[in-house]
């Protein structure tokens, strides 16, 4: 019996150690993929910035261009 008892520890512990195992490979994996995940948004959230700064810009030379239009226009 007391053999038995051991058998079924030593299973037991086996069986333990396994699963952490393929736990710990498992979380490597999602973070891999997480980790993609971000890169990925992290460039096409560069490319909206970019076309939104540009876009200001491109207000800000109109608004420009309009406030010396008025200030000709006053001064006329």
């Amino acid at each position: 019996m007391n053999a038995d008892v051991i058998m079924v520890g030593l299973g037991l512990a086996a069986l333990m150690v396994g699963l952490f195992a393929w736990l710990k490979a498992d979380i490597s994996g999602l973070r891999q993929e997480m980790r993609q995940a971000i890169n990925e948004l992290r460039k096409e959230m560069d490319g909206r910035l970019k076309a939104v700064e540009h876009g200001q810009a491109k207000l800000e030379g109109l608004l420009e261009g309009l406030r010396e239009a008025i200030r000709g226009r006053d001064a006329a």
